[in-house]
């Protein structure tokens, strides 16, 4: 008998195997209105307010 019938064994290492979604990075797209257009900066509270680096205003 040859090893061209031979088949490797189906692996169960990771979370493609067991159908578990791995968990996605980075921020939730809500913090968008708090991001100042010009420099960047996140705001600690949600508009209407005043970047604290800048000045401009964010009306969200």
């Amino acid at each position: 008998m040859g090893d061209e019938d031979a088949q490797e064994p189906a692996t169960t290492d990771g979370p493609a195997a067991t159908g578990a979604a791995e968990p996605e990075g980075g921020e939730s797209v809500c913090w968008l209105e708090r991001v100042c257009p010009e420099c960047g900066r996140l705001a600690d509270t949600a508009p209407p307010v005043r970047c604290t680096r800048c000045g401009t205003l964010l009306t969200g």
